[in-house]
């Protein structure tokens, strides 16, 4: 990567308004045709089902707690799903209430915001990347090309509150901060907690993280000496989110256990292992001064 291809602090503003301006966008033409997602969810389950998950947090239901007593059997069954997204949505809700007053508009207004807030942060670093790639030239074709698959593609539709647009937008800001990276801890910091995060959200992005990861170490690995900051930002990003998400997602009482399809002890384990290995390798001097 060239240095003028570096993200620019001068110009992260301009990206930003550019995302905020495709949104605006897309909000105003999901305006103009009424909000049918918010009335017609096309056969999306998940957000509906996210959608009472949060209400039954709002209502009282344990953090830890994520029975659906209303599905299955008698007692319910226990869902798979993160708290992590649920909360920043229940917030939206809770603020919009206390400012309406209404319950009603207050999940209206998260329905609708969420979605919003998803689509203009991952349009952000799609721009971010394509500047970094392409330069000048790249960022208005990644606006339009980009925030028109993003928004065809239906996740970032009003009412679309499930955990795939956050994984995408996470998978975008991961790859954004990781070829920032070389020379500026913060950003592989930055890319190496995106990775955990996308990961504590759903385990169907195990793939992508594994790849990045194996990105991440061949860069130190193949490229060269300045990608060594950028491993050991990385893999430390990666070991200590994924131990602040396990704790914060994960009840004491089962700590000890195993699931395949949510994030848990083998997850965070596995986690551990690879991102204090990635840095402890790329900080030990005897190890680079043999490259």
């Amino acid at each position: 990567m060239t240095e003028d291809r570096k993200p620019s602090p001068s110009r992260w503003k301009t990206d930003a308004l550019l995302a905020v301006g495709a949104a605006l966008v897309v909000l105003a033409v999901n305006a103009a045709t009424g909000f049918r997602t918010l009335s017609d969810y096309r056969g999306d389950n998940d957000s509906l089902l996210r959608l009472v998950q949060i209400r039954d947090l709002i209502a009282g239901q344990g953090w830890f707690d994520l029975t659906q007593y209303r599905m299955g059997l008698e007692d319910g069954f226990a869902m798979h799903w993160s708290r992590l997204v649920d909360a920043p949505i229940a917030a939206i809700i809770l603020v919009a209430s206390l400012v309406t007053g209404s319950a009603v508009i207050a999940e209206t207004t998260a329905l609708i915001l969420w979605p919003m807030l998803m689509f203009a942060a991952a349009v952000y670093f799609l721009v971010r990347i394509a500047r970094m790639f392409g330069g000048e030239s790249a960022v208005l074709p990644a606006v339009a090309i980009g925030g028109s698959a993003l928004h065809f593609i239906g996740n970032f539709s009003p009412g679309g509150i499930d955990h795939h647009n956050v994984q995408l937008t996470a998978c975008l800001a991961c790859l954004c901060y990781l070829m920032a990276a070389p020379g500026n801890m913060r950003a592989a910091l930055l890319s190496g907690a995106c990775a955990a995060i996308m990961l504590a959200v759903g385990m169907e992005t195990a793939p992508y993280v594994a790849t990045v990861g194996i990105c991440a170490a061949a860069l130190f690995l193949f490229v060269g000496q300045e990608e060594r900051q950028a491993a050991k930002g990385f893999g430390w990003g990666f070991a200590a989110v994924a131990a602040l998400a396990f704790v914060l997602t994960i009840p004491a009482s089962a700590f000890g256990q195993t699931q395949c399809d949510a994030f848990s002890l083998a997850h965070f384990v596995l986690a551990g292992i690879a991102g204090t290995g990635l840095a402890t390798i790329a900080s030990a001097d005897a190890f680079c001064a043999t490259r």
